[in-house]
């Protein structure tokens, strides 16, 4: 069995009274990074442990990184029961304890103080309205702009950068973020910037992470929800009249879609989704079936550029 503990987000003051019980057990100790104020506690206590940070530096992703603890945790728990530490909380950004997991692994689950508690606080925002938690090498798609964003392990200004340019993709340059550094930390570091300038701060450790607050930026989200206000609002009935005009309207734009202005392309895509909504309006299709369908059928429709 692996006991999987959580060594809160801050230093050893947090320390569960079980992360403390469990340390003490005499079970051999594995830490994901050394890199945790936490770890003083080991120090102080002459407890040994075994980390991982070397393995950051022999490998060429985070995905062999994890994929190398994950491997080496499973060698050694075949002969005896052992203690892994994570940062934070173990089911909150630990892929290494979700591997371990899906591997079927007997554990048992000791949660900390994650680093979400001191983010919130660092930047004064409420969760209740919806956050979005996501990794560094997010896609651009994977971001939300109408929800709270926090991304975490920008651990340097290479990361920051890539990240910046993503971002740029999706929201505004000049909407605003905070980074972080070191939170609920006495050498905790906030700083409040313009999405393009994320790169330009020189704060970056393994305790950084960057927050987007909720964008005036429209999402495939909000589109669909005024679409549905819409309907609702010009008691729309979708007849057979309304058919023909969708029809004809769509095919006359789609025809010679090559020279058609940007602006037109738009107002075929926006009349295609009114289409749908309406057909879902009168229960004769599912938008969210209908979109999963679509998803199973790009592989097919991608075999047309071959």
């Amino acid at each position: 069995m692996i006991n999987i503990v959580g060594l809160g987000a801050t230093d050893k003051k947090d320390l569960t009274l079980e992360a403390v019980r469990i340390i003490k057990n005499g079970n051999r100790n594995f830490l994901r990074t050394e890199k945790h104020e936490a770890v003083q506690y080991f120090k102080d206590n002459d407890i040994e442990f075994v980390a991982f940070d070397y393995l950051y530096d022999s490998k060429d992703s985070f995905e062999k990184v994890y994929e190398s603890i994950v491997d080496n945790l499973c060698n050694y728990e075949k002969n005896e029961d052992i203690n892994y530490f994570v940062p934070g909380t173990p089911l909150v950004a630990e892929k290494t304890v979700t591997m371990l997991i899906d591997r079927g692994i007997d554990v048992n689950i000791v949660n900390g103080i994650s680093f979400i508690e001191p983010v919130l606080a660092a930047v004064g925002r409420d969760a209740v309205n919806g956050l979005i938690f996501l990794d560094s090498d997010a896609s651009k798609n994977d971001f939300v702009p109408d929800k709270d964003v926090l991304i975490t392990q920008v651990y340097n200004n290479r990361i920051a950068s890539d990240l910046s340019l993503n971002l740029q993709e999706v929201y505004d340059p000049t909407d605003k973020a905070f980074v972080i550094t070191d939170a609920g930390l006495s050498t905790e570091e906030v700083h409040n910037v313009k999405i393009f300038e994320i790169p330009r701060l020189e704060c970056y450790n393994h305790q950084s992470c960057v927050y987007i607050p909720k964008s005036n930026v429209k999402g495939l989200n909000n589109v669909l929800d005024e679409i549905e206000k819409s309907i609702d609002s010009f008691n729309v009935n979708f007849d057979e009249d309304l058919y023909e005009k969708f029809k004809e309207d769509i095919t006359n734009l789609a025809q010679n879609i090559n020279s058609r202005s940007e602006k037109e392309i738009e107002e075929i895509f926006i009349k295609s989704l009114y289409f749908l909504k309406l057909k879902e309006e009168e229960g004769y299709i599912n938008f969210a079936k209908s979109i999963d369908k679509i998803y199973k059928k790009l592989d097919k429709i991608g075999l047309f550029f071959k």
